[in-house]
């Protein structure tokens, strides 16, 4: 049974995994099922940038030496990273996925610790 029709909870490496192999050798995606691996794939990206952009904004030592100029720009970039996300959400619920995308938002905001010894 497809992943996106049956329960199971998906992990980005297990996303990985059954991704790629279901991906057309052609740049085109032909059936509903690739479309939403794929945007699944590319929200799982976007929430990991921005877990690490969160990370780099939030580390006490690396913000004292942050300067103001790249702070703003990173504050922008963090912002940007959220309109793709809600934008990726949105095309999920259209897709029918919206479970397995909350999945991922749960997954990429945990801690990288928390998660590798999930794995």
């Amino acid at each position: 049974m497809a992943p996106s029709m049956s329960g199971e909870t998906y992990s980005l490496a297990k996303i990985e995994r059954e991704g790629m192999s279901v991906f057309p050798m052609s740049s085109a995606l032909e059936t509903n099922e690739q479309i939403r691996r794929f945007e699944l794939l590319r929200l799982a990206f976007f929430g990991l940038k921005l877990r690490k952009l969160d990370q780099r904004l939030n580390d006490k030592k690396s913000a004292v030496e942050i300067p103001p100029t790249l702070r703003e720009e990173l504050e922008f970039r963090r912002s940007l990273l959220r309109h793709a996300i809600f934008q990726q959400m949105v095309a999920l619920i259209q897709l029918d996925a919206r479970d397995q995308a909350l999945q991922i938002i749960a997954a990429c905001q945990r801690s990288p610790s928390s998660s590798d010894s999930s794995v």
